[in-house]
């Protein structure tokens, strides 16, 4: 490749991740996954909530943040466990590999859904801040560059036309920041995950998250408490 292409390529990447370098020698995303974490129990609780800001996110977004405690358990690989109690209604939502089961006993509501292909219709690791290595048996993993220390990268899904730009910290391999795209490319909610800690020596978490709109307004903010990794967890959360 001629210098002046060669130039011009780089200086494309560069546009594109905004203040992002290109970096050819930059690890590969399989190296920044939590391998190591075998286990997550945790508590997630709002504690703060804007809702004209979340409403402009669009979708249930919104209506989500209706559930301000919630119990998460999360088993490597592609297990996860989320329960709350809302007025008294008892919610469960399970995924267990491509299945995804809803639970709300008091409407007789027992859901069970094929989600093979469809990541966008479960959650993982990476709506808490981290990147599990099942998620790149769903995703490419395409490298932008780097901001400052910050390593960028494009997940784009293997079955669906939507992506998300990540932001990883090579040392503690938390996603400090994420923006998701929809099938045009319309950026339509970013997160960043801020004040790690350490439950266990070189093992990190995000304990606080904030969500942002597309017009870069705060709309919520979520704490992680009682965060506990690699300690045995209730295999029947899972089953269903």
């Amino acid at each position: 490749m001629a210098f002046a292409q060669r130039f011009l390529a780089v200086a494309a990447l560069a546009a594109v991740a905004g203040t992002a370098v290109a970096d050819t020698k930059a690890p590969d995303l399989s190296t920044m996954t939590s391998t190591r974490l075998r286990t997550l129990q945790m508590d997630s609780a709002v504690v703060k909530e804007v809702r004209p800001e979340l409403k402009k996110i669009g979708g249930d977004f919104a209506d989500a943040y209706r559930f301000h405690k919630v119990s998460i358990a999360y088993q490597q690989p592609d297990k996860m466990h989320l329960e709350t109690v809302v007025v008294n209604v008892h919610i469960a939502y399970t995924i267990n590999g491509n299945r995804k089961f809803t639970s709300v006993p008091t409407y007789h509501v027992h859901k069970i859904e094929d989600v093979t292909g469809a990541p966008g219709k479960k959650q993982s690791l990476l709506d808490i801040g981290l990147v599990p290595p099942e998620l790149l048996n769903l995703f490419n993993a395409v490298y932008v560059g780097k901001e400052g220390t910050q390593l960028i990268y494009d997940l784009k899904a293997k079955q669906d036309r939507f992506h998300d730009r990540i932001w990883i910290d090579p040392v503690t391999h938390i996603t400090t920041k994420r923006e998701h795209y929809n099938q045009d490319g319309k950026l339509i909610v970013w997160f960043k995950y801020k004040n790690p800690v350490e439950p266990r020596p070189k093992m990190y978490i995000p304990s606080v998250v904030e969500v942002y709109n597309p017009s870069n307004k705060l709309a919520a903010v979520t704490e992680y408490r009682n965060i506990k990794i690699n300690l045995p967890v209730d295999q029947s959360l899972f089953e269903f």
